[in-house]
């Protein structure tokens, strides 16, 4: 059974009860096609993101973040209270840790972890999001070896201008990456989020230098994001992703790709180094778009669950 490419949203959403609250959510899965779309299970589950505090030492100007100065955190007992409901219902089916700076408050951050392990189970999947600042203390997380991944933002390979689009000294250089990273033993731990900017990262040549600087580093995997034009420098920085992994480079091998109708399309593949190292890559062409439906829960350090970031309140 498939959805069909109507342009109509008919068939591409339905409202589901969560937490007795009626919200609007996906109803399909994504195409590797573009043309065939399969609908979702009767039950529907959403990724969760959790944000353990507010505040980020960060100032980078393409974040819709930036600037923010409030420092409010997660009460752990209301947020076990929440996640035993939604268990209940069953509607979670991953976990990303972010921010704000989860790094910025480790003690909380292994309670918040510790919570999720014990209410869903060590089979659910929790990734952590941080710009790296706070990774010296990485190992005092006691779930450190279930974690299925640690996202660290790094939006150059030259240590001095990464530092200077983050607006902080204090982020890691490169040698305490390699150190960090090669402290675990399984190394498929780690990827690098790196942001598509007009005046840094814009080129299939600058792609395949972070790439190198990747692997050099010992990280197996990089995400290649496109930057949402949430502020001027944003707007100005903006750059198409198929600009800068296009299709026809002769140095990348695409595995699979999906199409969310007119949202966005995603890719995976592999480079192959000088050296003849291999890395994993993926993106996202992504469209600023009013979806119309939630694409995911959050739970904020206001201890609010919203349908989506800045979306409404569910408890």
């Amino acid at each position: 059974m498939t959805i069909d490419t109507c342009r109509t949203c008919e068939n591409r959403t339905k409202i589901i009860d969560i937490l007795g609250k009626p919200v609007r959510v996906k109803n399909y899965i994504c195409s590797p096609d573009g043309v065939h779309y399969r609908p979702k299970p009767d039950n529907v589950q959403l990724q969760l993101s959790v944000c353990p505090v507010s505040y980020c030492p960060g100032h980078c100007r393409f974040c819709a973040a930036k600037g923010t100065k409030t420092e409010n955190r997660i009460d752990p007992e209301v947020f076990a209270a929440v996640m035993r409901r939604l268990k209940a219902e069953d509607r979670v089916r991953g976990v990303k840790i972010t921010g704000g700076e989860p790094f910025t408050d480790v003690v909380l951050l292994n309670e918040v972890i510790s919570i999720l392990y014990e209410i869903f189970g060590y089979e659910l999947e929790i990734g952590i999001s941080t710009n790296g600042i706070g990774l010296r203390r990485m190992h005092e997380i006691r779930d450190l070896v279930h974690l299925e991944t640690i996202h660290v933002s790094r939006h150059h390979y030259n240590d001095t201008v990464n530092r200077r689009l983050f607006g902080n000294d204090d982020i890691p250089g490169s040698d305490e990456l390699r150190e960090i990273v090669s402290s675990v033993s399984y190394r498929d731990l780690w990827v690098f989020n790196t942001m598509l900017l007009r005046d840094y990262l814009n080129s299939p040549e600058e792609a395949h230098r972070f790439l190198e600087y990747a692997i050099g580093i010992g990280v197996p995997k990089v995400g290649f994001m496109v930057c949402s034009p949430v502020s001027e420098f944003a707007e100005e920085q903006t750059i198409p992703y198929e600009a800068v992994i296009r299709e026809d480079d002769p140095e990348l091998l695409f595995t699979r790709g999906f199409y969310d109708y007119e949202f966005c399309h995603c890719s995976d593949g592999v480079y192959v180094s000088q050296k003849g190292e291999i890395i994993q890559f993926y993106g996202r062409s992504t469209k600023m778009c009013d979806y119309g439906y939630s694409r995911g829960l959050v739970y904020d350090a206001d201890n609010h669950l919203r349908d989506g970031f800045g979306g409404e309140i569910i408890v």
